[in-house]
């Protein structure tokens, strides 16, 4: 498995693109098509249409942005990103025993244009059975590292817990995010740390925990927990709150029961990170 040679496909979408009349109508078939039919044999239990739509919402280009996609490929294909992510989800594997996993490698939302002017500097999405990264082809390739690591630990954690997206507990989405990141701190530093680690001081953490978070910790399903992941804006949910409660609570179980590294810290249920971190539901 690892990285597929998803540069085929989106030169195979250009063309597709190419022969047909599209000034009027951005090619949203086609794209879906030459990029999420080919994954239907990973994943399976998703629809094209279905995947296609979850692809673009974590970051993949939008379709009228087709006539940008030949450079950017060739772009990508001259700083060997293909064979760099290859090269180091060999490296993770070996190192926490992972599973197996495809790799979908696809230009960024707005990768063409200068990076101030992005939404969107760089993404990715894992599910059980595989991982697709979202890149610009100026993404620094320790961040491109960075974002492997990340997404495919949600993986490694996939195969411990022996559970699918849909029957996650909120309980272990929070513990899965912070697991993610501080596979990263391990590997690259906290200088690679995504900015969501620290957005909000600990004491206002805490308090969001126990007054919003810690009753729901056994909610189910993405459209349930979501809000607790992302925030609500202004409500008592700030934006990425979940994220930064799932740094500090494997933060703390580190400080509270010792180092482990990142292969056993996966091995670890999400009530036994929780009951040993500052976050006790006690």
């Amino acid at each position: 498995m690892g990285v597929k040679d998803t540069q085929l496909w989106l030169k195979g979408f250009v063309k597709m693109c190419e022969k047909k009349s599209l000034l009027f109508k951005p090619p949203h078939d086609e794209q879906c098509e030459a990029l999420c039919r080919p994954v239907q044999k990973t994943l399976s239990k998703i629809p094209p249409a279905a995947l296609h739509a979850i692809l673009l919402k974590h970051g993949l280009f939008e379709p009228f942005e087709w006539k940008h996609i030949q450079q950017t490929v060739h772009e990508m294909e001259k700083r060997n990103v293909w064979q760099v992510v290859e090269a180091e989800y060999r490296r993770l594997k070996k190192k926490w025993h992972g599973p197996e996993a495809p790799i979908y490698i696809y230009p960024v939302a707005r990768g063409h244009l200068p990076v101030e002017n992005r939404p969107i500097k760089k993404s990715g999405v894992s599910f059980r059975e595989c991982l697709f990264l979202f890149l610009a082809p100026d993404t620094p390739l320790l961040e491109i590292k960075a974002l492997l690591a990340h997404e495919y630990n949600h993986i490694c954690r996939f195969s411990q817990v022996g559970l699918d997206e849909s029957r996650l507990p909120l309980k272990e989405v929070l513990v899965m995010e912070g697991l993610a990141e501080h596979a990263v701190k391990e590997l690259y530093g906290e200088k690679l740390l995504a900015p969501w680690t620290s957005y909000y001081r600990d004491h206002r953490v805490k308090e969001i925990w126990k007054k919003h978070v810690q009753s729901s910790l056994h909610v189910e399903g993405q459209e349930n927990y979501q809000k607790f992941l992302y925030g609500k804006g202004n409500g008592p949910l700030p934006r990425w709150i979940g994220y930064q409660i799932g740094f500090q609570i494997i933060s703390s179980y580190q400080e509270r029961q010792g180092r482990l590294t990142t292969r056993e810290l996966l091995k670890k249920s999400a009530d036994e990170l929780i009951d040993g971190s500052g976050f006790s539901t006690d």
